[in-house]
């Protein structure tokens, strides 16, 4: 889905609210000497997402009961737009870079603590992943993304980009099962060691 932004925001105020936000965007005097341009808008619009979702996270408890905070936030998080598409290419959005930062953020700097699966031999695109419950986590991410964007295909009535939409889906499926399979491995080969 396309999606039409009648008032986008500009450099300016990102870089603005970044600042009053208490973030500073320094441009390379060599390379922006009049500052942050349109090609920097998705770098600057990441900053500011991050610093709002770092002060999200340590403001909203999900486990809270009752879960007032959560709520609360949803409710704002609502007020944006009430089309129910513009959700939709959102949350597929957000899903799909969630799978990226699951990646990125856990996959390198916990790869030392995999340990040994025992007799599990991992193919080099396994390994690559990262830790079992990280690749996991992040295939999960992608196909609830997909599995999204299958029920917008199939509501729009474009039932080939469904399919394959689907078939994306039962692949990342695959791949969190996987990835549990190996996590009980790994935790039964770790109860075997303590046992010796």
């Amino acid at each position: 889905m396309d999606l039409h932004n009648p008032a986008p925001v500009t450099v300016d105020q990102v870089v603005h609210a970044l600042s009053v936000l208490g973030q500073e965007v320094v441009a390379d005097p060599e390379y922006r000497p009049d500052g942050p341009t349109e090609d920097d808008l998705p770098e600057l619009l990441g900053g500011l997402l991050g610093r709002v979702e770092f002060e999200v996270a340590t403001v909203v408890d999900p486990s809270d009961e009752p879960p007032s905070a959560l709520s609360d936030l949803q409710d704002g998080w609502r007020t944006e737009s009430d089309n129910p598409e513009v959700y939709r290419a959102v949350l597929v959005n957000r899903l799909q870079r969630t799978a990226f930062d699951i990646s990125a953020a856990l996959g390198e700097d916990t790869a030392d603590e995999v340990g040994d699966l025992g007799d599990v031999e991992l193919d080099d695109d396994e390994e690559e992943a990262g830790p079992p419950g990280v690749a996991g986590a992040a295939a999960c991410a992608l196909g609830a993304a997909d599995l999204l964007a299958a029920q917008a295909a199939v509501d729009q009535g474009r039932a080939r980009q469904a399919v394959r939409a689907l078939d994306s889906v039962e692949g990342f499926l695959a791949q969190a099962l996987l990835t549990v399979h190996l996590l009980r491995l790994q935790l039964r080969a770790e109860e075997e060691s303590e046992d010796e």
